[in-house]
Order: C-alpha cells, then sequence, then structure tokens
C-alpha cells in the first residue's frame, strides 16, 4: 500500500517523499502491479530539492532538483525521469518555476552492514 504522500510520475513510476511530505527529498520507485491487484515497488532513484540563497550576479531565484538514478534494470533514461519528477512536483505545487533540474547515474561500488542491519530470523 503507497503512502498519501507517494507522488505518482507514470503508470510505472512514483515518488515518495521524506518522512514529513515537504518532498525535501526522496526516493523514486519501480511499480510493478499484478492481476490480484498486489505490488511490487523496487527503488530506482532518489531526488532533493533545494532552493538556493544565490547571491551572484545574473542568477533568478529559483528551486534546484536533482534526480540521481540507479544503475539498474528497471531505471528509465536519467532525463525522462527527472523531467516527469519536475512536472509532478510542479503539478502538486511543491515547487515552482523557474526550475534548474540535473539528472544523474549512480552505481553502487560496494557496502558494507555497520550493526545490526538485518534481520534474517
Amino acid at each position: 500500500m503507497r503512502a498519501m504522500s507517494d507522488l505518482p510520475l507514470d503508470p510505472k513510476f512514483f515518488a515518495r517523499s521524506d518522512a514529513e511530505g515537504r518532498f525535501q527529498n526522496g526516493e523514486i520507485f519501480h511499480i510493478k502491479r499484478n492481476s490480484q491487484g498486489g505490488t511490487v515497488s523496487t527503488p530506482i532513484a532518489r531526488y532533493f530539492t533545494t532552493r538556493p540563497e544565490i547571491g551572484a550576479e545574473g542568477y533568478h531565484p529559483h528551486w534546484r532538483i536533482d534526480c540521481t538514478v540507479r544503475d539498474h534494470g528497471l531505471a528509465p533514461a536519467e532525463d525522462w525521469l527527472a523531467r516527469r519528477l519536475v512536472d509532478a512536483l510542479l503539478e502538486r505545487g511543491a515547487v515552482t518555476e523557474p526550475v534548474w533540474v540535473s539528472w544523474h547515474r549512480a552505481k553502487e561500488l560496494g557496502g558494507e552492514a555497520r550493526g545490526e542491519v538485518f534481520d534474517f530470523d
């Protein structure tokens, strides 16, 4: 079941905001539905929205959205996903134009559990 703060991007993708629902940062999932009404959601990207305090000459106040897409078989093209995210955030009123959006590709290079991360009882 998806949370009330979920933001639909497309029939196959949705974004989930941070815990407070302010859409300051969040995760984007690929969603697969089955015929019985169940779903499997796979995280494929993270996003961050900021409103930089820029005093530099030549810039208007604007929102910045960074969309970092995981190197995963279910992840779509980075630019497509970032643009869908901006459209959905604008439609929801979570950000306003002008907006600078950037997209990135990330590949996990390694990792380790520190402390009790897994519960395989």
